[in-house]
């Protein structure tokens, strides 16, 4: 299991009281490419009321994608 960072702490905060199907994500350009669009960093996805997928991606390739309870993420 991954441990979220500070700034995705706060992300998972603001995604715990808005509605079903919210998307946030954290993203910055890519290093390499300066006309590319790169995939988010950090992805959240609220299900529901109650649970959440997070999931952390590079510059161009997916990552690991987990799905998190609110009340196990504080």
């Amino acid at each position: 299991m991954l441990t979220f960072t500070e700034g995705e702490s706060k992300l998972i905060l603001k995604l715990k009281s808005m509605p079903a199907e919210t998307v946030l994500k954290i993203s910055e350009p890519c290093p390499l490419h300066s006309v590319c669009t790169p995939l988010p960093l950090f992805r959240l996805y609220k299900i529901d009321d109650s649970s959440f997928e997070a999931e952390w991606n590079s510059h161009h390739s997916i990552g690991t994608k987990q799905v998190f309870r609110f009340e196990d993420a504080g």
